[in-house]
Order: C-alpha cells, then sequence, then structure tokens
C-alpha cells in the first residue's frame, strides 16, 4: 500500500450521484460544505449516464462540479460507478448475469443505483474492455484539474447475490481458476475425492450441502471481485499512472457474508494504492457489542491497510426512520479516527430524495438545513483543523492482544450453517448470523471491556511484541497456521482457544483427531465427546475458583494430558477447560464457547474467567471497565480518547489537557464528568510505549 502523509486530516462527504442533488443547488451546496469546515468531496460518475450511445462520453454536469469544488478549494475524490452500465452492454455485448437454474439476473435500478443498468457481467471480456476504457476516459478528462485529489477505482466491490454468474464467461473464469490452482483434473479430484471427467464438465455448484464445491466456488469468485477492481485501475493508470488511486469495500470481510455477498478486502486492496471501507454499524445501539462496533471494525481494516480510510460513514439510515442519537453519531466518528483511520468521508451531504433511500443517509436535510447530527459532524471538523499536521500523522501503537481471524475458516463454517433443501439453493439469503463472527465481535468486545482494543491478524503475521493470542471458533487450521500457533506459544506467548478448534481440514472434511495438525502437543488436551447445543441452549463451566463460566454452540469434553491442568468443569464433572504450559508460554483451551454465549447477552454476561486467566498468564492487567481509552501517537504527542460506553462516569486526565470534550462534560477538582456516550480527547507527551 502507498504510504502518505498530509499537513490535515482529511474529512470530507459524498455529494454528487445523478440525479441528486440537482443542478441548481450544487453553488450553494459546495460554498456550504467548504465553509464548514470540511476538506474533500466524492463525486460517483456512473458509466450509464456519461456514455449513453458507445463511444460518445458526454461530461458537462462533471464539468461544472469540477468548476465548482475548485472555487471553493474542495478536494475531489473521483469514484467511477461501473455497476450502473448503459443499455448497449447488454443488448450488444450479451452483460446479462446468470443465476441459478441459468436464470438471467436481469439489470435493475434501486434507490442507490436509480439510474439503471444494475448490473452486468465483468467476467465478459467485452464488457470488462468497455468499463476500462471507460474509466480511462474518465481520467484522461480530468487529470489536468485542479480540483482533482485521487480516483477511487470501485465502490463496494462484491459478488452478489450467492448466484452470480453462470454465464458462459463466468463459468469458464471458474475452470481457469481450478485448472491454475490444481493444475490438472486429477490432482483437483485427489484434493477433494471428487469424480470430475475433465475441468470441462466442472459447473458452479446449486447445492451447499457437500460444503467442497461451493467453498471452492466462492474463493474463485473472491478473486473475480478483485479482477473487476483492477480493470477499472487500468483504466485510471493508462490516462494518469502516478496518482493515487483506491477503492472500498461496502463490508469488510469482517462482517460480511463470505458465501452470499463475496469480496475479499487482501485481494482487493493488493490491486490499489489505498483501501477503504463503508461503515455499517448500527446506529441505534442495543448493546455492548453493537457500542463497540466501530473500535471492531477498524481494528480489523487497519490490519488490511494501516492507511485505511472510512469511506462511507452514515449519520442515518435509509428511508423514514427514528433518527440516531447525535451524541453516539459523534462517539462512533471519533472511534473510527481513534482506530486510526487515515481519512474520512461522509455518505452523504443530503438526505436523499427517492426509492427506498427516501429521506435517508444524509447529514443534512434534503433542503441542505442543518440537522443535530450534522452540527456534531461541523463541530468535529473544526477541531480536526485546529489538532492540524501533527495528529494527521499520528497512528495507534500496536495492541500486545490480538484476535486471529482467518477467511478461508469464516466461508467454510457460514457453509456450515446454510440452512437449504439440496436444490433450492436460491432460497439462502445473507446472513452473518453464525459461530464465527458473533466469536469475533464477542471476543473483541471482551478484550475492550478489560481494558484492550485487540488487534487482528492473519495466519504467519508477525506476533512479536504480542502476548495474548485468541483463537476462537476456528475450524480450518492448516499446517503452517499451526507451526505458526506453536511458535507463537513457544517464544513466550499465551494462546486462548474456544472450541471449535482444528476440526476440519483444507477438503473441508472433519479430521479423525481434534485438534488437528498434532496440536494436541501444543493445547495439552483433545477432544473426546462433542454435544451439538441447541439454539438458545447455555452449559456452565465451573471454574476451579468457583466462579461460573456460560458456553454456548458445543459442549466438548476434553481429555487432558498428564502435564495439563484442568481449570474449569462440565456440570457432570468432564473436564470443560484446561491450561497447559509449552516452551516459554501458555495455553488455555475452553471446550464451550463462551463468546457465543456473551454474544447473546452482552451487557448480563459477566467477564468470561478463561480471558482473565489467559491476560493474567499473558501479563497484561485486566480491568473491567465501560470507560474505554484508545489512543494516537505522534512523534511529540499522545491524543488519547475516552469512550464511555455506560453510564455517567469520571476520569483524571492526569498530565494531559482535554483538546475535546462532548456536549454534557463537566470539569471539577481536577475530574472530568462524562456522560453516557460521552468522548474526551486529551493531548500529553507520551510515556514509553
Amino acid at each position: 500500500m502507498k504510504t502518505e502523509t498530509f499537513d490535515f486530516f482529511p474529512y470530507g462527504c459524498q455529494y454528487h450521484r445523478a440525479p441528486t442533488p440537482p443542478r441548481e443547488e450544487w453553488e450553494d451546496d459546495l460554498a456550504e460544505i467548504a465553509r464548514a469546515g470540511y476538506t474533500h468531496v466524492q463525486f460517483r460518475p456512473q458509466w450509464r449516464c456519461h456514455e449513453r450511445r458507445r463511444g460518445e462520453f458526454v461530461w458537462d454536469d462533471l464539468d461544472r462540479l469540477f468548476d465548482l469544488a475548485a472555487r471553493n478549494r474542495l478536494r475531489v475524490i473521483l469514484k467511477a460507478q461501473l455497476e450502473n452500465a448503459p443499455d448497449w452492454v447488454f443488448t450488444e455485448l450479451g452483460g446479462t448475469r446468470i443465476g441459478f437454474h441459468n436464470q438471467p439476473l436481469d439489470p435493475i435500478a434501486h434507490a442507490a443505483f436509480y439510474v439503471g443498468g444494475w448490473w452486468p457481467c465483468f467476467d465478459n471480456p467485452r464488457v470488462a474492455e468497455a468499463a476500462t476504457e471507460f474509466t480511462r476516459q474518465l481520467a484522461e478528462r480530468y487529470k489536468g484539474h485542479p480540483a482533482l485529489w485521487f480516483y477511487n477505482a470501485w465502490n463496494e466491490p462484491r459478488s452478489r447475490p450467492l448466484g452470480q454468474c453462470r454465464c458462459e464467461h463466468s463459468v469458464a473464469s471458474y475452470r481457469d481458476w481450478l485448472r491454475g490452482r490444481y493444475g490438472t483434473i486429477e490432482a483437483l479430484n485427489a484434493a477433494f475425492g471428487k469424480a470430475w471427467t475433465a475441468f470441462d464438465t466442472v459447473f458452479p455448484p446449486h447445492s451447499h450441502s457437500d460444503y467442497a464445491e461451493l467453498f471452492l466456488w466462492r474463493q474463485w469468485a473472491a478473486e473475480a471481485v478483485a479482477e473487476q477492481v483492477a480493470l477499472s485501475v487500468r483504466g485510471f493508470r493508462a490516462a494518469d499512472p502516478e496518482r493515487t488511486v483506491m477503492c472500498h469495500v461496502g463490508c469488510s470481510s469482517l462482517v460480511q457474508d463470505p458465501a452470499c455477498d463475496t469480496s475479499n478486502d487482501f485481494l482487493n486492496a493488493a490491486e490499489v494504492d489505498r483501501y477503504g471501507c463503508s461503515f455499517p454499524i448500527e446506529l441505534h445501539p442495543a448493546n455492548l457489542i453493537d457500542r463497540n462496533a466501530p473500535l471492531y471494525q477498524s481494528s480489523w481494516l487497519r490490519r488490511v491497510d494501516p492507511g485505511y480510510w472510512c469511506q462511507e460513514f452514515y449519520t442515518n439510515y435509509a428511508n423514514w426512520h427514528k433518527e440516531p442519537e447525535p451524541d453516539f453519531i459523534e462517539q462512533a466518528i471519533w472511534m473510527a479516527i481513534a482506530s486510526g483511520c487515515r481519512g474520512l468521508t461522509f455518505w452523504q451531504y443530503k438526505s436523499e430524495r427517492f426509492g427506498e433511500e427516501s429521506n435517508g443517509w444524509g447529514m443534512r436535510e434534503i433542503d441542505g438545513s442543518p440537522t443535530r447530527r450534522s452540527e456534531r459532524c461541523d463541530r468535529i471538523a473544526g477541531v480536526l483543523k485546529e489538532l492540524g499536521a501533527d495528529f494527521a500523522a499520528s497512528r495507534p501503537a500496536r495492541s500486545k492482544a490480538a484476535i486471529w481471524f482467518d477467511l478461508r475458516n469464516d466461508l467454510l463454517m457460514r457453509i456450515e450453517e446454510m440452512r437449504s433443501e439440496l436444490n433450492h439453493i436460491e432460497e439462502i439469503r445473507a446472513s452473518t448470523d453464525y459461530s464465527c463472527k458473533q466469536a469475533a465481535a464477542a471476543d473483541h468486545t471482551i478484550l475492550r471491556r478489560l481494558g484492550v482494543t485487540a488487534d487482528f491478524v492473519v495466519s504467519g503475521d508477525d506476533l512479536s511484541g504480542c502476548r495474548l493470542l485468541v483463537a476462537d471458533a476456528v475450524e480450518l487450521v492448516d499446517e503452517a497456521a499451526a507451526a505458526w500457533l506453536t511458535g507463537f506459544v513457544r517464544d513466550g506467548g499465551t494462546l486462548l482457544i474456544g472450541y471449535p478448534f482444528a476440526c476440519r481440514d483444507e477438503r473441508t472434511w472433519v479430521t479423525p483427531q481434534r485438534p488437528a495438525r498434532g496440536l494436541e502437543a501444543l493445547t495439552g488436551c483433545r477432544e473426546t465427546l462433542r454435544i451439538a447445543l441447541p439454539a438458545g441452549e447455555i452449559r456452565n463451566i465451573r471454574w476451579e475458583n468457583g466462579a461460573m463460566q456460560a458456553a454456548a454452540g458445543w459442549q466438548v469434553i476434553l481429555a487432558p494430558a498428564e502435564d495439563a491442568d484442568v481449570v474449569g468443569r462440565w456440570e457432570d464433572g468432564s473436564p470443560a477447560a484446561v491450561r497447559h504450559a509449552f516452551g516459554n508460554g501458555q495455553v488455555v483451551t475452553c471446550g464451550g464457547n463462551f463468546a457465543m454465549a456473551f454474544f447473546r447477552q452482552p451487557d448480563r454476561s459477566a467477564i468470561p474467567p478463561a480471558c482473565t486467566l489467559a491476560m493474567e498468564l499473558a501479563g497484561l492487567e485486566a480491568c473491567d471497565s465501560l470507560l474505554w481509552r484508545c489512543s494516537r501517537y505522534s512523534e511529540s504527542c499522545e491524543y488519547r480518547f475516552l469512550f464511555n460506553a455506560g453510564g455517567f462516569t469520571e476520569a483524571e486526565p492526569g498530565r494531559f489537557e482535554p483538546v475535546y470534550t462532548s456536549p454534557g462534560c463537566t470539569s471539577a477538582a481536577g475530574r472530568l464528568g462524562i456522560p453516557p456516550f460521552g468522548t474526551v480527547i486529551l493531548r500529553g507527551t507520551p510515556a514509553s510505549r
């Protein structure tokens, strides 16, 4: 990824997506955006609007918008919207996608793609070539304009619905992908226990029931999505090779359905200079997991690109609805910034006027008048301007605790928990309500309550400086990952495992020994009996100190090795949790999933004893608190953020000076009073890290 520094913190908004806002509002709107202190605007030129007839490009509206932005000294992010394809892409190039049972997925219009033409198959080489030519023409037109800042190659790259695409071009691409990965059909058959005749007889699956074929196909889909990003980038760089190109995903891999809404952050990010993400958080938080969501998602994005952008921050929902509380909107913005994002763009300046987005998404009203939420956004713009270059150059430090999140494991566990009849796969809808996602969200929230904003890591990452690693609901552990985990513990790390763990191989098959890959030597225990618990059922583990720990999903009875200690038992006395010393480190293994139990009742659940034990073994101080602290560091300053996720509380700023307090905060006798959803930013000289 490209490393860039700015002497300001980028803080702007999406402004124009045809047909709104209308031309007569542009001049006043862009002047007001600049007056309020925003640094940039984003324009979204839709392919369908600018090349209605093949080879004839019309730029009048975009020319006017660029000139107004320059007049107001607003930088422009130019984001091509290729999914809105012209009619001729479908009628002349055969661009229609094909879904399950060979049903055409005819182009449609909806509120986010109002002008229609949503969306063609970019696996079709003629469509891909035409799309690349559009982005080349777009860059050629504006590369010399003083307002142009950088390009956004793709808005929310993804493959959806589950059935897309089965046209001849996509099927050929899938077969080529299999051929490139396995070489021969015999090798593919041997790898998965299949009996295909040739690559030309392999088709995308019509069922998830065997797991393996859907597992393969959706991995191909993720690579096809990244290639779509690449084709747009090629067009921009053909005309303007030195300028920065980014893309941003709709939901990061951490919170996206990997089967029904496929996208791979790492593959996408490899095609661009800068990566970003829309920010799909619950704007009416119901519990601690919702309140932690901005920190949770940011931790993942920081792993994908340390200079990531929060590229669509929503202050409102689509359509008519209850307005979010400004206190939470403000806190969520600061959480995203505190977590290390390098720039933030709101979606969008004004509320929308049509379809299922009616009166939705905007900071301001349709007529441009301010709202309670836009007033908070404007206030933050002023603070960021005052903090200036030093703050823009600041970064979070690496955490001493990390959570392992594996994309292949996530896909496999999503497929496992699909529910449909054998040949009714089209009934499956996107969902993230399954064990792997639940465990990751809960683990991050638990650690946040204990005083740590955990990083996310993937297999093979450098874990130097990390004291605690959480591996929760990770069924697929390959040989390289097993060696990585073993090395971490041998070198002195503490590993916290929540079952299920290391019980499937790369074929998606259940392994005879669990944990697999010889990891019994690391964990000091093995799985003997596994009982699948009905949805909603909780079993309890009694710890050696008498504390109780709820578990959901599974009741796994463990057989400890002679040199391991049983630290928790099921209610029938069978081993449920084991501690094992290995090398210079420690492993704590739980046969019941504490994170999934916490996920179900996060505001009523106690901190799991497994987590406090693991923190203790790792030498990390655990302090159960709903006043959450994060920091960004420059060479000369620490910017400390205090986020109140609970009731009214107090804090001592100590050697730090307040540079921002949200409405309702008080100061008396050297103490700060912080109301619910209150935020305080302090600045001081950094201590040793």
